[in-house]
């Protein structure tokens, strides 16, 4: 079992690991090791922890996932849905994208990006009822989907 909370300033170290461990099949499927993810520092994630929504999924009271909301205007842009490699596929990402949602109440929709070349998490969205809004080619290896979500 696991829970949800608010993510602290002493998270931020364990949730870019998490992160970055994440994003290593994203980055080896295309080739790519310069994504941001890979790429974010901890002063990042901590400036996130500060002055946005960050949120911490946790098992036994270890940090094990996480996920990030940042509004303008009335849209939340939902940033670095991460969750440990090994704890991947046991509904801990679908808790965290609908905490984030629930953290929002005023937001009128939700926006993403996410890599094209990953299937699975463009499925993954689309059955939360994202839907994709447009392409992006960011690279010559990289075409991000956006995706969003109305109230």
């Amino acid at each position: 079992m696991f829970t949800i909370r608010n993510a602290s300033p002493d998270d931020g170290s364990i949730i870019l690991a998490i992160q970055k461990r994440a994003f290593e099949t994203e980055a080896r499927v295309c080739d790519q090791w310069e994504i941001a993810p890979l790429l974010e520092t901890l002063d990042s994630v901590l400036d996130h922890i500060h002055n946005a929504t960050v949120l911490a999924a946790t098992k036994g009271g270890r940090v094990v996932g996480s996920i990030r909301g940042v509004v303008t205007d009335d849209i939340c842009m939902v940033k670095s849905l991460s969750i440990e490699p090994d704890l991947q596929g046991h509904g801990i990402g679908s808790a965290l994208l609908d905490a984030i949602e629930e953290a929002h109440p005023e937001a009128s929709g939700f926006q993403l990006l996410t890599n094209r070349i990953m299937e699975d998490n463009v499925r993954f969205y689309l059955r939360h009822g994202y839907t994709v809004t447009d392409t992006i080619p960011h690279s010559d290896k990289i075409t991000l989907v956006s995706m969003g979500k109305q109230r």
